[in-house]
C-alpha cells in the first residue's frame, strides 16, 4: 500500500509538472506557483513500509522540483507551515512562511528548504491560504499546490477563507494533493480547487488524462560520476548505481569517455548514489543527489575513509529523552550529527544538529517510538549528497506515565493534577472531552511547570479525560477519566431600575474562576456581556451601576469559560 501510494504521488507530480509544462506553451502571461508544504507533527507518523510521512513528502517534493522546466515566465515559491514552532506553543497557528519567493526558478534554494524542513508543529492551512493570496502578483497565472497529511488544526474555516478570497476578486487554482487522508480529511478537501487523494494509481491516472491531452516524452540528464583513488582516477573495482528516492528504479552507468569517469541518461528527480567498491567491505552510499536540466557532474573518493568515533551519554535512553552524542577523530569543517532508525537508509534522519571540528558533541531529543536507532556522523559533500563517517547504536525505551485526578467535579473548576512520567521537552497534561482523537488538546500545562498541575475544566457538564500526552508526535501516556457534575446559580436584584442607578444583584453560583454577573439588553446572546458587570470573586452582593439606556434588560450570571448563563431575571431600566 505505501510502495503504491509513492508511486501515486509521484503519478500527481508528473501530472503537475506536464499541466505547467501545456500552460507555459499555451499562455504569454507568466505563471506564478507556490508549493505549500505540511511539516505539522502529524508528518512524523508512518506509511505502511515503516517510510515517514515527512520524508516521503520531503522526496516527492524534491522530485517536482527537480523535474520543473526552466522556461523563461515560469516563477516557483515554496511556504512552510509547522516547522518553527510547536503545536502546543503560542503562535503555533500563525506558523506560516514564504520561505523561497516566487521570483524565477531557484532550484537550488527550493531543494535546500525542502531538505532541511523538520515536522514539529500545527496545521494552519487556511491561515497559509490567506497569506500565500497575498503573496502572488495582481497578472499571471496563479497556481497553489499543497501537499499535505491532514486537516485544518487551527479551528479557522477553510471554506470561508476559500469563499472569502473568491469573493475579493482572487482567482488563483488550487491544487490539493493528500497523503493516505482519511474520510473526513478527503471531505475537508472536497470542493476546493483540484483534490487528489494519493491512494490508488487508478485516481491520479485519471486525474493526469484530464489535465494532459498528450504527455511530451520523458526527458533525461547526462549525469557524469568521476572515481578516483588516493587523487587518481579509478579505472577499476567500483561499480556505480543511482537508486530514485521516490520510485526506487535503480540506473546503472557505464563507461564515460575519460579515465575513472562513468555515466548515465536519468530521468530528472533526486536519487542515492550508490558506489560498490571492490577494496571496501561495504558500498559507499550518498543521498540527496538531485538531478536537474543544469550540470550534474558529481565525483566520489575511494581513498580509505576517516573513521569518526561516536559515543552516547546513554546506550538505552527513554522515548522523547535527550541523548548527548560526543564525535572524536573527525575530519576538520562543518559536519552533521543525526539520529536515524537503525535500518534505515543512510539518506534518512529525524532529528539533527551541525557540528564542527574534530571532536565535539551534540544534542538530540531521542524519538518517542521504542526500538532501535543509529547516531550518525554525517559529512556534507562538496558536489551535494551526504556521507555517514561514523554511527553508534542505542535502543529507545519504553516510558510509563500516570495521572490522578478526583473522579467527579463541578464544571468550570480548577482541577488538580498529580502525575508522574518522563518529562521529556514538550510534554503536557490536558482535559479533552471524552473519545476525542489522538493528539486533541484543550486547556493544558507543560509537565515542566511541575507536579500536580491545575487546570480549568469546561464548564459543560458532562463526561472528560485527563491526559499526559507526549511532546513529539501527541501520542497519549496516561490517561483518567473525569465526570464534570452540573452547576446551578441564583441572581436576585430590582426588579426595576433607574438609568444610572448602582444596584446590588444577590447571587449564589459556583463562582469558578472567571465567572460574572452582568446585565445586557433581553434577547442578547449568552456569551454577551455589557458595561455593568462585576465579577463573581468580588462577592455576593454583585455591585453594578447601570450605565444604559431606558428598555427592557436581564440580569445574569455567566460562566467564565464557555460563557454559559446558569441564572437570569428580567429587569426594565426607566
Amino acid at each position: 500500500m505505501a510502495k503504491r501510494l509513492l508511486s501515486d504521488l509521484r503519478a500527481a507530480i508528473v501530472a503537475v509538472c506536464l499541466l505547467l509544462s501545456c500552460a507555459l506553451a499555451q499562455a504569454q502571461e507568466p505563471v506564478y506557483i507556490q508549493l505549500i508544504l505540511d511539516a505539522s507533527g502529524s508528518m512524523w507518523n508512518k506509511l505502511e513500509d515503516g517510510r515517514y510521512r515527512i520524508v516521503a513528502a520531503k522526496e516527492v517534493l524534491s522530485q517536482l522540483i527537480a523535474a520543473l522546466p526552466e522556461q523563461e515566465g515560469l516563477n516557483v515559491g515554496l511556504r512552510v507551515y509547522g516547522a518553527n514552532v510547536w503545536a502546543t506553543d503560542p503562535g503555533a497557528c500563525e506558523d506560516s512562511h514564504l520561505v523561497v519567493p516566487m521570483r524565477g526558478l531557484d532550484r537550488e534554494a527550493l531543494l535546500e528548504t525542502v531538505r532541511s524542513t523538520d515536522a514539529l508543529g500545527a496545521t494552519p492551512i487556511a491561515y497559509s491560504l490567506e497569506l500565500a493570496a497575498r503573496d502572488f502578483p495582481a497578472e499571471g497565472r496563479k497556481l497553489i499546490v499543497l501537499i499535505t497529511d491532514g486537516m485544518e488544526s487551527c479551528r479557522s474555516d477553510l471554506r470561508e477563507v476559500a469563499e472569502r478570497l473568491r469573493q475579493q476578486g482572487v482567482e488563483i487554482d488550487l491544487r490539493i494533493i493528500g497523503i493516505d487522508l482519511d474520510a473526513s480529511a478527503r471531505a475537508a478537501f472536497e470542493g476546493l480547487g483540484s483534490f487528489e487523494n494519493a491512494t490508488s494509481a487508478a485516481e491520479l491516472l485519471g486525474a493526469l488524462n484530464r489535465a494532459v491531452e498528450v504527455a511530451p516524452a520523458p526527458v533525461r540528464h547526462r549525469v557524469t560520476v568521476t572515481l578516483t583513488r588516493d587523487g587518481a582516477p579509478a579505472t577499476e573495482g567500483a561499480y556505480v548505481e543511482f537508486v530514485g528516492a521516490v520510485d526506487g528504479e535503480t540506473h546503472v552507468f557505464g563507461p564515460g569517455s575519460s579515465a575513472g569517469e562513468l555515466v548515465a541518461d536519468l530521468p530528472a528527480g533526486v536519487y542515492t548514489a550508490r558506489v560498490r567498491d571492490a577494496y571496501s567491505p561495504e558500498p559507499l552510499v550518498v543521498g540527496g543527489l538531485a538531478v536537474t536540466e543544469r550540470g550534474n557532474a558529481y565525483a566520489f573518493e575511494l581513498a580509505p575513509e576517516a573513521e569518526v568515533a561516536l559515543t552516547l551519554s546513554d546506550e538505552a535512553p527513554t522515548a522523547g529523552s535527550m541523548v548527548t552524542v560526543r564525535f572524536e577523530d573527525a575530519p576538520a569543517g562543518k559536519a552533521e550529527v543525526w539520529l536515524a532508525p537503525a535500518d534505515a537508509g543512510d539518506d534518512v534522519y529525524i532529528g539533527y544538529e551541525y557540528v564542527e571540528g574534530p571532536e565535539g558533541e551534540a544534542t538530540l531529543r531521542v524519538p518517542d517510538e521504542v526500538g532501535a536507532f543509529e547516531a550518525r556522523y554525517v559529512l556534507p559533500l562538496p558536489e551535494g549528497g551526504y556521507k555517514v563517517l561514523g554511527r553508534a547504536a542505542f535502543e529507545v525505551q519504553p516510558v510509563t506515565a500516570s495521572v490522578s485526578v478526583p473522579s467527579e467535579v463541578v464544571a468550570g473548576s480548577d482541577v488538580r493534577v498529580a502525575w508522574q512520567g518522563p518529562d521529556n521537552p514538550g510534554d503536557f497534561i490536558t482535559i479533552v472531552p471524552a473519545g476525542a482523537e489522538e493528539g486533541t488538546w484543550e486547556t493544558y500545562a507543560y509537565t515542566t511547570e511541575g507536579d500536580p498541575v491545575h487546570l480549568r475544566l469546561s464548564d459543560r457538564p458532562g463526561e472528560y479525560e485527563v491526559r499526559y500526552v507526549a511532546g513529539v508526535d501527541y501520542s497519549t501516556l496516561a490517561r483518567a477519566p473525569l465526570t464534570a457534575e452540573p452547576v446551578t446559580a441564583t441572581v436576585s436584584g430590582p426588579s426595576s431600575a433607574s438609568v444610572d442607578e448602582t444596584i446590588e444583584v444577590h447571587w449564589t453560583g459556583p463562582a469558578n474562576r472567571g465567572d460574572f454577573i452582568t446585565v445586557v439588553p433581553v434577547g442578547s446572546p449568552d456569551d454577551s456581556w455589557g458595561v455593568p458587570t462585576a465579577y463573581a470573586a468580588d462577592g455576593d452582593p454583585a455591585v453594578v451601576t447601570l450605565y444604559v439606556d431606558p428598555g427592557e434588560y436581564e440580569i445574569r450570571y455567566v460562566t467564565g469559560w464557555d460563557y454559559i448563563v446558569l441564572a437570569r431575571q428580567r429587569l426594565t431600566v426607566r
